[in-house]
């Protein structure tokens, strides 16, 4: 199995935030544009962290 990418992460990200964002603008708790900033925020966090997260770990390797 090959490990993940920052594209593959990316990509997972901006599924999520559209299916979770949709769901709270249909429900009236929140507006697009706020949606819109969160996903923009996810997309440059999460791949941040993922790829701390995989630098230590390979650094842990014997």
């Amino acid at each position: 199995m090959s490990d993940v990418t920052t594209t593959q992460i990316a990509a997972g990200v901006r599924q999520i935030v559209l299916i979770i964002g949709g769901y709270a603008i249909g429900k009236g708790w929140l507006d697009g544009d706020t949606v819109e900033m969160l996903g923009a925020v996810a997309l440059v966090a999460v791949p941040l962290i993922w790829g701390q997260i995989k630098t230590r770990h390979m650094a842990q390797k014997p």
